[in-house]
C-alpha cells in the first residue's frame, strides 16, 4: 500500500482506539501498524483497556446527545498531543458515556426499552479452526496417519509467513500439519499442554488487518479463545478442558509475540 498524504501522528493511533476515524483514515493506520508490530503491540494493548472498561458496566441505551459528543472530540484533541494525558482522556470520555447510559436506562426503564446488545460475530478463522481441531482429532485416531511432532518455529514462519509463539516447555508435541485456508496455508497444532490438558494452536494470515484481544467464545461443546495481532489470527481451542484454562493460555501464548 502507498505510503499516507499525512504521516501517522498519536492523535491518529488515539482516534484508531476510539473508533473516531472515518474508512480511510483507519486504513492507513492499520497499514502503518502492520509495519510497525510494536505500535501495534501498544495498540492492542490500549484496546484491551478500553474494552475492559466498557464491560464493566452496560453499555448506553441509546445514543449520546450530539452536543456531547462534540464536547467530548474538541477535549480529545485538545489532550492528542500529550501521551500521557492520552490514557485519562479514554477513560474519561468512556466513563462519561456510561454516565449517560446509566442516566438513559434511568429514565426509559419505564417505557420498557431493553438494553441487551447482540454479541459480535467472529471473524471467519475461527471456524475454519474448530474445523481443523475436529479433523486433527479424526486424524489421531486412524493408524494410516504419522504424526508430526517437530515444532520449528522458523521453518514453518519462512514457508506460510506466519508469526507463531513461543510454546511453554511443559507443552508436548503431539501433531503439526499444514492446512489449506481461503487466505493461504494454515498451521494447526496438537498439544498436551500440562496441567491444562488437550489443546490445539490455529493459526493463518488474515486477509484482513485487525487488532483483536483474546476473546472466549463456546460453540456447543468446543471452547474457543481467538485472538488476531494485525495480519496474523490465531484460535486456542481444548475440547473438555475448562474456558478459564483456555484463556490463560490463550494470555500466555499472545504474550509471547509482542
Amino acid at each position: 500500500m502507498n505510503q499516507p498524504d499525512e504521516p501517522i501522528s498519536e492523535f491518529d493511533l488515539h482516534a484508531y482506539v476510539d473508533d473516531q476515524l472515518d474508512p480511510a483514515r483507519r486504513i492507513e493506520v492499520e497499514d502503518f501498524l502492520a509495519r510497525h508490530p510494536a505500535r501495534a503491540a501498544e495498540v492492542m494493548a490500549d484496546l484491551r483497556s478500553r474494552d475492559a472498561l466498557r464491560l464493566a458496566m452496560p453499555a448506553p441505551a441509546s445514543p449520546a446527545p450530539e452536543l456531547t459528543v462534540a464536547a467530548g472530540r474538541r477535549l480529545a484533541r485538545a489532550l492528542a498531543g500529550q501521551r500521557l494525558f492520552a490514557r485519562f482522556r479514554r477513560v474519561a470520555a468512556v466513563a462519561a458515556f456510561l454516565a449517560i447510559g446509566w442516566f438513559a436506562h434511568a429514565e426509559l426503564a419505564p417505557l420498557g426499552v431493553g438494553n441487551s446488545i447482540a454479541s459480535p460475530k467472529p471473524p471467519a478463522f475461527v471456524d475454519d479452526a474448530l474445523m481443523s481441531h475436529r479433523t486433527a482429532q479424526l486424524r489421531a485416531g486412524l493408524h494410516s496417519f504419522h504424526a508430526v511432532v517437530d515444532y520449528d518455529r522458523e521453518e514453518l514462519g519462512t514457508a506460510t509467513g506466519i508469526a507463531l509463539p513461543d510454546l511453554p516447555r511443559d507443552w508436548t508435541i503431539r501433531d503439526v500439519q499444514l492446512v489449506p485456508a481461503s487466505s493461504g496455508p494454515s498451521v494447526e497444532v496438537e498439544l498436551a499442554a500440562g496441567r491444562a490438558g488437550s489443546m490445539s494452536l490455529y493459526a493463518v494470515r488474515s486477509d484482513a488487518f485487525r487488532v483483536i484481544n483474546p476473546t472466549p467464545l463456546r460453540k456447543g461443546d468446543e471452547a474457543v479463545v481467538y485472538w488476531q495481532m494485525g495480519e496474523h489470527a490465531y484460535a486456542l481451542t481444548g475440547g473438555s478442558t475448562a474456558a478459564e484454562t483456555i484463556a490463560q493460555a490463550a494470555e500466555q501464548l499472545a504474550a509471547s509475540l509482542h
